[in-house]
């Protein structure tokens, strides 16, 4: 009998840390998703009205950056008929970033780098605020 006890609480712990899990990487995906959409919208967004980023910046320093990123892109993409692609890793940029982003968001053109992002966004209902940008 405390045999089974015993592998009763072991198979009720697996269950619950599998769960946890589960439902991490499930909440995860779903930001980054999210994440990934919004990021694809900066750039019609920048085009019809560049004062947007005005609401999206975490410090204004990054401002000018960020505008050249999204330029660029733009202009970029225009010389291809494929547009951009933008790939959203979790966690911060080594070379650009300071810990504080929770996402990165990189525009490929052609499969090239063309600019990132770095991007604080922890739900899938909450804004981006841009932490920093570069350009390739």
């Amino acid at each position: 009998m405390n045999n089974i006890r015993r592998y009763v609480g072991l198979v009720l712990i697996l269950a619950v840390a599998g769960s946890v899990s589960w439902w991490s990487a499930e909440r995860e995906s779903s930001v980054s998703s999210h994440v990934q959409h919004e990021v694809v919208k900066l750039i019609p967004l920048f085009r019809v009205d560049p004062s947007f980023i005005n609401d999206i910046i975490l410090d204004p320093i990054i401002k000018p950056t960020l505008a050249n990123s999204l330029s660029a892109v733009y202009l970029k993409s225009k010389e291809f008929e494929g547009g951009f692609n933008v790939i959203v890793t979790s966690g911060d940029n080594d070379k650009y970033g300071d810990g504080t982003a929770t996402h990165v968001a990189v525009f490929q053109i052609n499969e090239k780098d063309v600019a990132g992002l770095r991007i604080i966004c922890n739900s899938d209902t909450e804004p981006l605020l841009i932490a920093g940008a570069w350009t390739q």
